[in-house]
């Protein structure tokens, strides 16, 4: 939970706030498997500059659209992701590769009510890992996620979440 405000009084242009909500969940489903789970929130109030306003889509949460692809004052998204690390491959080097299947869905809207059902709109899409360090347990990931407006591909170190 995060809150920012901006006011004149000590030099900004601009007298906003800002409240972000960062809720996750890891739920493990063997000793491979692993259920991901995220709720993000992103509400804004005052004379919000348009470079602060809540943006929808990225390379962690609503992976397929890009960054700001919709804006508004208020965010609102969800995500869950199923994470196979790693597979049970015999070779040392094979053990180090898993997989992860996602979905997600999000709308931005100007307030104070929450978006409309039909209002929201969803990604989804599956992805490789590897463990390029196996002692600190980071891996890297190349993930392809599909929207009704197209695919996206993303190449990351790290778990989108």
């Amino acid at each position: 939970l995060a809150y920012l405000h901006s006011d004149p009084l000590w030099g900004s242009d601009y007298a906003f706030s800002k409240l972000q909500s960062d809720t996750r969940a890891y739920i493990p489903v063997n000793s491979r498997i692993t259920l991901a789970l995220q709720l993000y929130g992103n509400f804004t109030f005052g004379d919000v500059p348009f470079n602060e306003l809540a943006t929808l889509g990225g390379e962690s949460l609503m992976r397929g659209y890009y960054v700001g692809r919709y804006r508004d004052r208020n965010y609102i998204g969800s995500q869950m992701e199923y994470r196979f690390l790693p597979f049970p491959f015999t070779s040392p080097f094979l053990r180090r590769f898993g997989a992860a299947l996602f979905a997600s869905t999000g709308s931005v809207f100007p307030g104070p009510s929450l978006p409309e059902i039909e209002d929201l709109v969803v990604a989804g899409g599956a992805g490789l890992r590897f463990l390029l360090f196996p002692d600190k347990d980071i891996y890297t990931r190349a993930d392809l996620a599909f929207t009704e407006e197209g695919p996206g591909f993303y190449l990351f170190i790290g778990e989108a979440f």
